[in-house]
């Protein structure tokens, strides 16, 4: 009998197998299934962390998930249905590489592959900590105001994090800009926490997020326009002298006390610049006499830039030379219409002064001239650095004749 029972028993589920093995069949003719990958990329959430713990790397981690389902699954399948997932509830610490589960939940479906398989994340000790706020303030007021000290509330937070990251921060930053403002500047700010090189430190939250940060923005007293005159001390070389002058910038702006800034003169001096046997141009800054109670605004220091040129004295001379004839045949004579010749010269001072009138000669060329009247231009000989500006008269009018044995002249 109870050979029969087990014999029963067999037959049972031989049957329960051919029956599902029918169904299946059966099913997959009616609806058949397939696998794919799904299209949109799932994120991948930690579960699991313990208390006191914190994980971190994985943010902004998507797999794809490879799934074997029905058509009618497929149709119906959502990124919602789709949960992936590491579990770190029986992990150490450190870096590890940990496996993505997946759950599905339409069904009937299954999970073929996912990609990437395996995800590395860390998992540390959540540590925390006060660090103190530091505020950095960028660019320069307008002209004519002047930044305070910033405050900022609450001038220390709380930082939270993976401990190692945590022992990175020594301080948090924020920064704020008073370029070209006329008053004061206010706003929240969400601090940065950086190491001891100031570089950046990620993975940290920060309690609270934001700080108020107000920088007082002042008007300087008065500010007004003075004009810069060059203090000049000595004489240049003999010779010599200053041609031009120009001061860059002209005009400068000073600020100071109302009354201090209206009672001061309408310019600034410069210190002395030494021109004592100067014989070149130069180009020379040079610091501005500062009345007491005044401060300079513009420029952004207390100096201009000088430029001297400096030029040679030239001296004029008028001259008559009396021409001298060169090139006239011995058997001819001439006639010059003037008796002298207006020479102009100019040249360097010193030169001048020391000039040697002998030197300059005027030279009337009658080299293979005949018999007749003629205009001749004149050759002027000065020495070197003397500059011939004019002869009057530009030609000089002569008449050559013949002279006869008996010292009769002939045209």
């Amino acid at each position: 009998m109870s050979r029969g029972i087990s014999q029963n028993i067999s037959l049972f589920f031989i049957s329960l197998l051919l029956a599902f093995f029918f169904w299946a069949a059966a099913t997959e003719v009616e609806e058949p299934t397939r696998t794919g990958t799904f299209s949109t990329q799932i994120p991948v959430e930690v579960m699991g962390l313990p208390d006191g713990m914190i994980a971190y790397g994985e943010n902004g981690i998507r797999v794809r998930v490879e799934i074997k389902a029905p058509d009618s699954v497929w149709q119906n399948l959502r990124t919602e249905d789709i949960h992936a997932y590491i579990d770190v509830s029986e992990v150490g610490t450190g870096t590890l590489s940990l496996p993505v589960e997946v759950d599905l939940a339409q069904q009937p479906a299954e999970v073929t592959a996912v990609n990437p398989p395996e995800i590395a994340i860390n998992v540390e000790q959540l540590a925390e900590k006060e660090v103190p706020v530091e505020v950095i303030v960028q660019g320069a007021p307008a002209i004519g105001f002047q930044a305070d000290k910033p405050s900022v509330v609450p001038q220390t937070v709380r930082i939270q994090g993976p401990e190692s990251l945590v022992r990175k921060v020594s301080k948090t930053q924020v920064f704020i800009s008073i370029a070209d403002k006329q008053e004061n500047v206010r706003s929240d700010f969400a601090p940065l926490p950086v190491d001891e090189n100031e570089d950046s430190v990620p993975e940290i939250d920060i309690i609270p997020k934001n700080v108020t940060v107000n920088v007082s923005v002042l008007q300087l007293g008065y500010v007004r326009d003075m004009a810069v005159t060059v203090s000049l001390e000595g004489q240049p070389a003999p010779g010599y002298r200053i041609a031009n002058l120009v001061v860059d910038p002209p005009v400068v702006k000073v600020f100071g006390e109302i009354n201090t800034v209206r009672q001061a003169p309408g310019f600034l001096q410069t210190q002395p610049i030494n021109l004592e046997a100067i014989t070149q141009s130069l180009t020379t800054k040079v610091a501005l006499q500062m009345p007491e109670g005044l401060s300079i605004f513009y420029p952004t220091r207390p100096e201009v830039t000088a430029t001297l040129t400096v030029e040679v004295i030239r001296s004029g001379l008028t001259l008559a030379v009396t021409p001298t004839i060169r090139g006239l045949r011995n058997d001819l004579t001439t006639a010059v219409g003037v008796e002298t010749v207006v020479v102009i010269l100019s040249g360097p001072l010193n030169v001048m002064e020391n000039l040697d009138v002998n030197t300059v000669s005027l030279v009337l060329n009658l080299v293979n001239l005949a018999p007749g009247d003629y205009t001749i231009v004149p050759v002027v000989t000065v020495p070197d650095e003397i500059v011939i500006e004019n002869i009057i008269p530009e030609a000089v009018p002569i008449k050559i004749e013949v002279i006869n044995t008996l010292g009769r002249r002939f045209e």
